[in-house]
């Protein structure tokens, strides 16, 4: 069948709105009706492995999530009356933290019988290991000999980006050779301000147990600098064979 002309000027006037008409649609359904995914809508689309998480989002999703291991948890004391708790918490969450997670130490005496429990709440960085202490728990004219220590909630772990995390380090840490005396200087490689670092310091015997711990805080390091950090402890301390300092920066 030969086509005139007309009849062929018809079918590409009709071609050409075929086009226009599935253009237009695209563009409709592009703009009006078609969402792009985010990890915030409550929806699995995108590269997400569930709702929201995984993927392309930071969230980590529940069922990929491994909880932190408790490695040692102790209690030293401190002064008449009060005690210091320590955990060293593995994260077993490779490049990943976790904020505002509820924790409890419960101190227990000779008998086993509970003294008292201390709660808080930590911030868990992308460190492997992460030590976590309280300080000036009061335990009245008791003897703690035992503590546990146990996290109230399961973490909600984030991924946190290489470089998000500043390049802090330490260095000329010193220990005085009866123990009671650690200092040390932390440093700001970086060309942005710190806000509020975290130290831990944990002095361990020639057996790797833990005898005393303390923390401090700097409140903000300013870029290329760096402060120097003393901890002390009373004459108690023995048999102290080396010293450990954490650095737990804001993430």
């Amino acid at each position: 069948m030969v086509l005139t002309w007309r009849q062929r000027r018809k079918y590409m006037y009709l071609a050409v709105l075929a086009v226009f008409a599935v253009f237009l649609l695209l563009f409709i359904w592009q703009k009006f009706l078609h969402t792009t995914p985010t990890c915030f809508d409550g929806a699995k689309n995108g590269m997400e492995r569930g709702v929201d998480c995984g993927g392309s989002c930071a969230l980590v999703c529940q069922g990929e999530s491994r909880a932190p291991t408790v490695l040692w948890a102790r209690a030293f004391p401190s002064a008449t009356g009060a005690a210091t708790a320590a955990a060293y918490v593995q994260n077993n969450m490779a490049g990943s933290g976790a904020r505002g997670v509820r924790y409890s130490f419960q101190l227990f005496d000779q008998d086993n019988t509970l003294v008292v429990e201390k709660t808080g709440i930590v911030d868990l960085p992308p460190n492997q290991i992460i030590p976590i202490v309280e300080t000036n728990i009061d335990t009245g004219n008791r003897l703690v000999t035992r503590a546990q220590f146990t996290f109230s909630q399961s973490p909600v772990w984030v991924k946190v980006p290489a470089g998000v995390v500043a390049p802090l380090r330490l260095s000329g840490q010193a220990l005085a050779g009866d123990g009671t005396r650690l200092s040390a200087t932390v440093h700001n490689d970086s060309l942005d301000n710190v806000p509020r670092v975290t130290l831990v310091a944990v002095l361990f015997d020639t057996n790797g147990v833990a005898r005393a711990a303390s923390k401090s805080v700097v409140q903000s390091l300013s870029p290329k600098s760096s402060q120097n950090v003393v901890f002390t402890w009373g004459p108690a301390t023995r048999n102290v064979a080396r010293a450990e300092i954490t650095v737990l920066p804001e993430f």
